[in-house]
């Protein structure tokens, strides 16, 4: 079963950051609330007010089935924004710190406590937009094979799914949002452990770990924290709906996108993985961090050659974007190609094209 995670940012026509999730939400429910329905699919809040989250009311067996359900309530939410316009990617491009607003009805409680352990006001919690998605397990053996899995995958995925190469108008890495992620909870660094989670051999040694992190939160008044979501590393297990979450990805230009990456990850699970050590992960992360897929194109192509000898026939059709992302750059790097200098105009322009991208499933080329 596949439960995907998108969020996008909210903007007016130049591409200015609008907090007003809180109003859109009422829009469609009728009272300001967490979350609302909306057909087959759910809008919920973010921690940034100018973000805005969509996910399934029900996991997905099929690709075909994500993608036609959330694009279907893509166009549905798109009715309800008058004149404002979606942008996925993983950071926005221009916002500026001093003008986003932090999530202030029910669950501020949990962001309160976010601020004062580790200071909010950054961009890796103001400013990430990432795309989730939820894997079903069966039992405990499913989960940890999958888990150790994934944790070989991390650095590849962070690569192909690289969508942030501007922060605040300005080229940084070509994923800057994972850049600030990583680093966003700095004083208790065992919460997102540098992304890359720990290999682990059955639930009792997860468990574990997410005691020594419920104990370091209780031991500084953070109680309200200690909940399975705490821990931030780039895959985490939720046992409350029997499956691993993978954070490590942007999210990207289009739904389809979405779907691709998602392909990618269910066929290259079939197969056989090169364990990597924890030195060479890192590594490898830090190479994809800094500039996607440009030095880690064999690995990719090696790992594209296993998934398409494990795909079934409707992931073989998406695994075709996810190829020209190898052979022609992410989508970070190639909206650096299309950007020569960098002026608010030229970034206006870019976002322009991608959201219209995502208004009707397109993939940005």
């Amino acid at each position: 079963m596949l439960g995907p995670e998108h969020e996008f940012s909210i903007n007016n026509e130049f591409f200015e950051p609008q907090p007003i999730a809180d109003k859109l939400i009422k829009k469609i429910r009728g009272r300001i609330a967490n979350e609302a329905k909306l057909g087959r699919v759910v809008v919920g809040k973010e921690l940034q007010k100018h973000v805005i989250e969509l996910k399934p009311q029900k996991p997905f067996d099929s690709l075909e089935e994500f993608e036609e359900t959330m694009q279907s309530g893509l166009e549905e939410l798109l009715s309800y924004l008058d004149n404002y316009r979606l942008l996925g990617l993983g950071m926005h491009p221009l916002l500026e710190l001093k003008s986003a607003l932090v999530w202030d009805h029910r669950d501020r409680k949990i962001y309160e406590a976010y601020d004062r352990l580790f200071n909010i006001r950054q961009h890796g919690w103001l400013n990430i937009q990432s795309f989730q998605l939820n894997l079903s397990f069966r039992n405990e053996k499913e989960a940890i094979e999958l888990h150790n899995k994934l944790r070989i995958l991390i650095p590849f995925l962070v690569a192909i799914a690289s969508s942030s190469p501007i922060c605040e108008g300005k080229r940084l890495f070509v994923d800057s949002r994972l850049y600030f992620y990583r680093i966003n909870q700095q004083s208790m660094p065992m919460i997102c452990n540098d992304v890359i989670p720990e290999k682990f051999g059955s639930f009792a040694e997860y468990k574990a770990i997410l005691e020594k992190i419920y104990a370091e939160l209780r031991a500084k008044g953070a109680e309200v924290l200690c909940k399975e979501w705490v821990n931030s590393r780039g895959i985490i297990l939720r046992f409350t709906r029997n499956c691993i979450e993978i954070k490590a990805m942007d999210e990207q230009e289009c739904i389809k996108s979405d779907v691709a990456l998602t392909a990618f990850i269910r066929s290259v699970l079939r197969s056989e993985l090169n364990d990597l050590s924890e030195v060479e992960l890192r590594n490898k992360l830090e190479e994809a961090i800094k500039n996607g897929t440009k030095n880690l194109g064999r690995e990719l192509r090696e790992l594209m050659k296993k998934a398409y000898e494990n795909a079934e026939k409707e992931e073989k059709r998406y695994l075709r974007v996810l190829e020209q992302r190898i052979e022609n750059g992410s989508l970070g790097e190639r909206i650096l190609k299309n950007l020569e200098n960098f002026t608010r105009e030229e970034i206006t322009r870019i976002c322009e094209k991608l959201s219209k991208c995502l208004e009707k499933n397109e993939v940005f080329v």
